[in-house]
């Protein structure tokens, strides 16, 4: 049974004015605001048509905790891209429905931009590289033919998102935000990893701002283990979870989650880091704000830069 952990990602807050964004800072104190010395956060700032804005200097912006201004030090432009990895399940959950998979898998990849690097792997028995990251989108739908149905092996869905973990985590020079796609099934898993090993995971997932996307074709067994780690995983790394009853959902749902993918590559490519001197004496938990001089515009604040 996987217990589920709380959500650990700070998420901004709603839009309340033409280019004003409030939110909290969770976790903050007033011990750790005195002895700071500058705060970072992202933003990406985009027009009336969602075009991303890149020729903002630091005097249109302007930051403040609890309604008090604080200094803007620096606005540097950050060029940090997603990098995709996606699991699928060729199992014998998934077995009959890897043709459509491999039809939606090809959809999928010609929704994202070619800037985007692209990695796939197979869920039976253990992971299982088809395609290391890769832009070549040649090599990509070569690897996706090469998907077959293993009969009879259980998937490893759990096992993955552990590997994956461990692979972000070991990567120290990271600048780019990791999506992972799990083409899946709530059929048998087996997969070895504790629960321990899985809290770690879901650490290690949130420091290095991934998202998970699941996409899991139902047999029934909403209780299962895949069935539990997807939903849990896609709230925690504020993801997503969506079943399907047949098969050819692949065909439809796996493209329409590459264009949401190519929107959030868009953004996070295209966004500004912001440094900031907070005012003495700030109280616990502020609520910061960001807005911009130049009207017309509308802010996505993140403290990550993983913009949702």
């Amino acid at each position: 049974m996987i217990i589920p952990t709380a959500r650990l990602r700070p998420v901004a807050g709603a839009l309340i004015a033409l280019a004003l964004i409030v939110f909290g800072v969770p976790g903050a104190t007033s011990q750790q605001v005195a002895v700071a010395q500058s705060q970072v956060l992202f933003v990406s700032i985009v027009d009336a048509d969602g075009e991303p804005v890149t020729d903002l200097t630091a005097e249109e912006v302007t930051v403040q905790w609890d309604g008090e201004a604080c200094e803007t030090l620096n606005l540097e432009p950050i060029d940090w891209p997603v990098r995709v990895t996606v699991f699928v399940d060729n199992g014998e959950g998934g077995r009959q429905a890897v043709g459509q998979m491999r039809e939606g898998l090809k959809g999928f990849v010609d929704a994202i931009p070619d800037e985007v690097e692209i990695a796939i792997l197979t869920l039976a028995r253990q992971p299982r590289w088809v395609t290391r990251h890769t832009m070549d989108r040649a090599e990509l739908a070569k690897g996706i033919d090469l998907i077959v149905p293993d009969a009879g092996a259980a998937s490893t869905f759990m096992d993955a998102l552990i590997e994956e973990a461990g692979r972000l985590h070991d990567d120290e020079e990271r600048q780019y935000f990791p999506v992972i796609v799990m083409v899946a099934s709530d059929g048998t898993d087996g997969s070895n990893g504790l629960q321990r090993r899985y809290d770690e995971a879901l650490q290690r997932l949130v420091a290095n701002s991934a998202t998970v996307h699941t996409r899991m074709l139902s047999h029934g067994n909403e209780g299962g283990l895949a069935a539990q780690v997807a939903a849990n995983v896609g709230e925690v790394t504020r993801g997503s979870h969506d079943t399907l009853a047949l098969g050819s959902g692949f065909v439809t749902l796996l493209p329409e989650l590459g264009q949401d993918i190519a929107r959030k590559h868009h953004l996070v490519s295209n966004q500004y880091r912001v440094t900031y001197a907070p005012p003495d004496g700030a109280s616990d938990q502020p609520s910061i704000s960001i807005g911009t001089t130049r009207p017309g515009l509308n802010l996505i604040p993140t403290l990550d830069g993983n913009v949702p």
